[in-house]
């Protein structure tokens, strides 16, 4: 589905990443793992071309992504979250939730009294999916993290895209707070979407995923299921630090 050829992004005389390449494949979850400063957002941006890469292409089902902007992403079927959350403070929840829609209205259809019906019934969908549907009009600053986090993937997916890239969705998140996170990926996963993940939580990542790649430095060190990245010993010693505890604790995972 998605084809990483031989990315490499430099700021300056820094590369973020160099000759990086793999292939995610249709309705998995495929976890990027990797130090920080490793290029894991480098990536997203690149796939959501606000950056440019100095070299490689991105296909997307056989198409490349480097012939569009960045604001026509969504309209191929990609969506994002970010590493820190990114919701309007002063719209409520629907109303952010609606601004992950939006693109489907034009100048034209934006007051179709029938699209708005439509947007309504969807983000009825999403947010009852997500169990944030007693939450829609509220606003960011009267709720916690956590349901903040949901609110921001409601809007990721509203669109219903194909594949959707979440950066760190466990971050600041309590233990249950992060189980539910890992609820709702397989949950996103059974409804046939395929997932790009980053993460630091390194049991959610060996939980949830089919797939892992490591990287450092921005180059791959490392891909597989997760038990072959559980043995791999330079992915315990880059990424983890190495040790006789780290080792237990990433293989108990």
């Amino acid at each position: 589905m998605l084809n990483i050829k031989d990315i490499t992004v430099k700021f300056g005389g820094l590369k973020a990443l160099e000759n990086l390449s793999f292939t995610i494949q249709k309705n998995t979850i495929h976890s990027l793992i990797g130090p920080n400063g490793a290029g894991k957002t480098t990536l997203f941006n690149v796939i959501t071309r606000i950056i440019k890469p100095n070299k490689g292409n991105i296909l997307f089902n056989n198409e490349s992504l480097l012939n569009l902007k960045s604001n026509e992403i969504i309209y191929k079927g990609i969506t994002r979250t970010f590493q820190n959350l990114q919701l309007f403070n002063y719209m409520n929840v629907y109303e952010n939730i609606l601004s992950g829609y939006v693109h489907t209205f034009n100048k034209n259809s934006f007051n179709d009294k029938k699209l708005k019906l439509k947007a309504y019934d969807v983000i009825l969908e999403i947010s009852e999916l997500l169990q944030i549907k007693n939450r829609l009009f509220s606003y960011p600053y009267q709720l916690s993290y956590g349901i903040l986090k949901r609110v921001e993937i409601a809007r990721a997916i509203v669109s219903k895209p194909s594949l959707i890239l979440f950066d760190e969705p466990a971050a600041g998140l309590n233990n249950q707070e992060t189980s539910e996170i890992l609820s709702i990926l397989n949950l996103l996963k059974s409804k046939g979407k395929t997932i790009l993940l980053v993460e630091h939580d390194m049991s959610l990542v060996m939980k949830v995923s089919d797939e892992i790649t490591v990287i450092n430095f921005g180059k791959k060190i490392a891909e597989g299921a997760p038990n072959e990245i559980s043995l791999n010993e330079e992915v315990i010693n880059v990424y983890l630090g190495g040790g006789k505890n780290v080792k237990k604790n990433i293989r108990n995972k």
